[in-house]
């Protein structure tokens, strides 16, 4: 932990006096006092951490993009002052509220980039509202400036690296680069924030303090007279530094609590530290629907487009266009999800709500980057929960553990927001920090879990007590839920320089197929033919010809079902299973019937469950769901019955398959051959031998003296060949089993 330290003033005689930013000045008393110069010009970048894949680019391109509009504008109008570029760093999307998790190799060449010569035409300012830990905070040490909010912390560097209690000399190394190049913040601050073995002393000189690593003492003595020194740093810990000591030490330029007060630090218009997403990056647009119900169906075909369009093109702009009261609560999920997970360094994401996003809907627009509504659009909770959903309570608790644990933490707003969509009984109020000034939309239950849960003070609730949430445009940007009002789709364009409409993603013709094969009538079609061709199979002495017909109808069966979002391995194994228990008990086990009965159950069970995003139902939509899934089940076997038995009439008596089919023998035929049977008498062949002319699994069949007998082996099963003897006869049933060497 840092020592609280007050440095004392040596050997300087001049004044220092506040000046207008809340900065210091060396006083004027000789000189008249100056003219006010005009606002100097500044654009605002926020940059979300952690860094991660080619987060770095983007950010450079973007930066690239400003500095280059700055520059023109200052030369435009004759400003001989360097603009100003300020780095919002945003830690809100990361799991931990700190930053923490970027990847050096991405973080160090951002930082590389902005001490370069490239940006020496531009100052630039790290603004830190939050705490920053990890290797962000290269990002703040490679800025000429730093501006914190008084709470906020930076430091702890080493916490992303990978092997506790060992630091890379190579990382080490380029923290002291960075720190030497900007000297923005002292390079044994800078090392005592990656490296915990290493020990931070503050030393005070006749020239001054000074900050000296424990190992870099002894030299540093040799060529300056110590007058006092303290330690900092401890070795075994990394250095951690609030707004309010870093501005005590020196490296922290002003403290600003929001961009307000960052406007009056860096003395320019505040208008000009809003997000210009103009300048922001080249953008690659594409516009993605969600109208109507929110279904599985739905959740994956957005999830499919989303993926073959960043897959293909350099898309960095997703428009979200949703006009819905919600839906399956699962499926809303997933796709909010999948929305959060993007990197909004690379990708920003963009909710457009021109009239209505409720429940899950409402989650998925609060699960991206930006949300534009229309004025007179609504963002509103589910209504009251039905009589006939007894199970949505249990719902409801089980997808509050999803929003805690993995949506709101890839998200600005805390769980309790997107909880109050789902949930009318779950109130949210304004509360403000009375520390950091920091205001947040939260219930009264998530404020209770934080940390510092007493510096929250409670203010006005968002909406009327047992009232549900409806909130419109202007009310929801007011609430800070909302980042922009618009009143048509036009506006939403000039907001972010788009001179044509974004191209909106539709399914191509494979997409389209496969929501066609996944359709209920075509899946109930695919069923019938599936199951015909195995009948055809069994009645065409092994032509093959139903057989691969009824492989390519199952598996375009489960291939769409799966593609679709319903169906899984799970319900692929139990088919395979079933179907080979009824393989089992027709060959090997006749006459049992339990591996018959449980693989035709398993069939039926893994047909029915292709259809479902569920095991057991819940709600009274689920319940629906599966009334219409076992209703195509049966309607394909009512179909299938219908079939075989118009094709046992028929088909032996058509000219095409007359040949093909095994037709049953006429009646008297029929007759004659029972009665043979009956008569049938094998008694002479007790005690004669023969060889297995099949394998006996155990009946097959075998060659008994120069005839072919059906046969049942005694004990084990026979292979081919085997030489038997007959032990038994009952009937018509030949009993044999091994042959004595």
């Amino acid at each position: 932990m840092l020592t609280r330290f007050f440095p004392t003033l040596c050997g300087h005689v001049a004044l220092l006096l506040l000046n207008g930013t809340g900065g210091l000045g060396w006083a004027q008393t000789d000189k008249a006092p100056a003219e006010p110069q005009a606002p100097g010009r500044a654009a605002l970048l926020r940059v979300y951490l952690p860094l991660t894949g080619n987060a770095d680019q983007a950010v450079q391109s973007a930066l690239e993009r400003i500095r280059d509009e700055l520059l023109a504008q200052t030369r435009s109008h004759g400003d001989q002052r360097r603009p100003s570029i300020v780095l919002q760093l945003d830690p809100g999307n990361s799991a931990t509220g700190d930053g923490r998790g970027s990847q050096f190799a991405r973080a160090f060449a951002l930082a590389r980039f902005l001490c370069s010569s490239q940006m020496a035409g531009v100052k630039t300012v790290a603004f830190l509202p939050h705490s920053v830990r990890g290797h962000g905070t290269l990002l703040a040490m490679a800025c000429e400036e730093i501006v914190m909010a008084p709470e906020a912390e930076l430091g702890e560097a080493g916490v992303d690296e990978s092997v506790e209690g060992t630091i890379r000399q190579t990382v080490v190394a380029a923290y002291r680069e960075i720190a030497e190049a900007r000297r923005t913040l002292p390079v044994a601050l800078a090392v005592g924030m990656i490296d915990a073995q290493a020990e931070v002393l503050q030393v005070e000189t006749e020239s001054g303090l000074h900050f000296v690593l424990g190992s870099e003492l002894e030299q540093f003595s040799d060529q300056r007279e110590i007058i006092d020194s303290s330690t900092i740093v401890a070795r075994g810990a990394l250095a951690n530094l609030t707004g309010r000591e870093g501005r005590q030490f020196g490296f922290v330029k002003f403290l600003a609590d929001d961009r307000a007060g960052l406007a009056r630090a860096l003395e320019v218009p505040v208008e000009l530290l809003r997000e210009d997403d103009q300048l922001a990056a080249r953008w690659q647009p594409i516009m993605i629907d969600v109208v109507g119900k929110i279904t599985p169906q739905l959740a994956s075909r957005i999830e499919t487009l989303l993926g073959s369009e960043m897959q293909q093109g350099d898309i960095n702009w997703v428009g979200v266009r949703i006009d819905s009261a919600g839906g399956d609560l699962e499926a809303g999920l997933q796709l909010a999800s999948t929305l959060a997970e993007l990197d909004a360094n690379s990708v920003r994401t963009i909710a457009y709500v021109p009239t209505e996003a409720a429940a899950e809907a409402a989650i998925v627009a609060l699960a991206c980057d930006q949300l534009v509504m229309h004025s007179t659009a609504r963002l509103a909770t589910r209504t009251a929960l039905a009589d006939d959903e007894p199970d949505r309570q249990a719902d409801l608790a089980a997808a509050q553990i999803t929003l805690r644990e993995a949506l709101a933490p890839q998200t600005p707003h805390g769980w309790s927001v997107f909880a109050a969509m789902l949930d009318p009984g779950i109130e949210l109020f304004e509360y403000r920090d009375k520390t950091t000034g920091q205001q947040r939309l939260m219930s009264a239950e998530e404020v209770a879990e934080l940390p510092d849960a007493a510096n929250w003070q409670r203010g006005r609730p968002l909406q009327e007590a047992g009232q549900p949430l409806s909130l419109t445009g202007q009310r929801a940007q007011e609430a800070g839920l909302a980042w922009e009002e618009v009143e048509s789709f036009d506006q939403l364009k000039r907001l972010y320089g788009f001179e044509a409409d974004p191209p909106t993603v539709k399914p191509n013709w494979a997409l389209e197929l496969i929501e066609a094969l996944a359709s209920p009538e075509l899946s109930m079609f695919l069923l019938m033919v599936g199951f015909l061709g195995i009948y055809m199979e069994i009645r065409t002495a092994g032509l093959g010809l139903g057989g691969f017909v009824a492989t390519v109808a199952f598996l375009l069966f489960f291939w769409s079902k799966y593609l679709n979002g319903t169906a899984g391995w799970l319900e692929v194994l139990l088919f395979g299973a079933g179907f080979c228990c009824i393989l089992l008990e027709i060959f090997v086990l006749p006459g049992f019937g339990i591996f018959g009965l449980g693989g035709g159950a398993m069939i039926i069970a893994s047909l029915v469950l292709a259809s479902l995003t569920f095991i057991r139902p819940h709600s009274q939509s689920d319940f629906e769901q599966l009334v219409s899934s076992v209703g195509q089940v049966a309607l394909a076997g009512i179909g299938v019955a219908v079939m075989t038995t118009a094709a046992r009439r028929y088909l032996p008596n058509a000219p095409l398959f007359r040949r093909m089919i095994l037709a049953p023998p006429p009646p008297e035929e029929q007759i004659l051959l029972d009665r043979r049977e009956a008569i049938v008498d094998y008694s002479h062949l007790v005690g004669s031998h023969g060889v297995a002319h099949t394998d006996l699994r155990p009946s097959g069949r075998a060659k008994i003296e120069h005839e072919l007998i059906d046969v049942v082996a005694e004990a084990e099963p026979l292979d081919r060949g085997t030489p038997i003897e007959v032990v038994a006869v009952q009937a018509n049933r030949v009993v044999v089993r091994a042959a004595q060497a």
